[in-house]
């Protein structure tokens, strides 16, 4: 059995979806499923929506490759809120200045830091097709689909991550977006699942959003799901661009010109604590 060391650890958070990052692009860590729902738990361990890992970048533009690990263990191909806390902890750290690259299973994203309060993250092309969000059987949005007896009208969008997005005449409630995030979220035709937005308009340039994360489950925000549903409203005329999207956690500013270009979100990021855990843990022999 391999003797637990110190791993050191960054916590950070973006509008309240909270992050533990670390960087490992000197160093073997590869933790299962089990250890990242164990410290992803908020009474037992360090508690997050997801983990951050830092590893050498593939390609020679981008500054580092992010792999992300929702709180269930599961792979993400994209963070919107991520990539901008993963930004400003490179920027602390003298690594990076005001434009750079990283790069994530979802694609490249271009950051722009302005300070701590204005971060912006493009997350590449938005893509509405039902392949694109890996809905099967499914020709063209928007999707109709029965929700426990309910008829329910779901668009979609895809930034490398699928989202699905479900519009109501009132203010998102939690319990329906559980409801909603449990079933579509996890619907058999999804070929990968999918994060589920519940928005409302309440202008041409404000929206009210509670976004149910696949892996995570309802956060305070999502960064990735408020670029989605931006690009949704704009694509079907119902908001214009640049526009304000506001989740429990704060708002975000999402700006897109239009087909064929790249979709961007701006706002902050802050960070919360520095730590240090033990690494591997009891339950593992080796390290990877």
């Amino acid at each position: 059995m391999s003797t637990p060391h110190a791993l050191p650890f960054s916590k950070l958070e973006a509008l309240g979806n909270d992050f533990m990052l670390v960087d490992a692009r000197s160093r073997p860590f590869d933790p299962d499923a089990a250890t990242i729902r164990t410290w992803a738990d908020r009474h037992h361990g360090v508690g997050f929506d997801q983990l951050l890992i830092l590893r050498p970048a593939d390609d020679p533009d981008p500054i580092c490759r992010i792999e992300i690990r929702n709180g269930d263990g599961g792979e993400a191909e994209q963070c919107g809120n991520g990539m901008r806390a993963v930004a400003l902890w490179l920027h602390d750290r003298g690594e990076a200045r005001h434009h750079f690259a990283l790069e994530t299973l979802g694609g490249p994203i271009e950051i722009r830091m302005d300070g701590p309060d204005v971060i912006s993250a493009s997350l590449g092309l938005p893509d509405f097709t039902p392949a694109a969000v890996g809905l099967r059987q499914v020709d063209a949005f928007p999707w109709q689909v029965d929700v426990d007896g309910h008829a329910v009208e779901a668009y979609g969008a895809s930034l490398g991550n699928p989202h699905l997005l479900v519009l109501t005449d009132t203010a998102p409630d939690a319990a329906d977006l559980v409801r909603l995030g449990e079933r579509l979220g996890r619907h058999q035709l999804l070929e990968r699942g999918a994060n589920v937005g519940l928005a409302r308009v309440e202008s041409p340039d404000r929206v009210l959003l509670r976004v149910f994360e696949r892996g995570a489950g309802p956060t305070l925000a999502c960064g990735s799901g408020a670029a989605a549903a931006a690009a949704m409203l704009i694509e079907l005329g119902r908001v214009d661009s640049p526009v304000e999207i506001v989740q429990p956690g704060g708002s975000l500013v999402v700006n897109w010109p239009g087909n064929g270009q790249a979709i961007s979100a701006t706002g902050p990021a802050r960070h919360v604590f520095e730590g240090v855990i033990p690494w591997p843990t009891r339950n593992r022999s080796t390290t990877k």
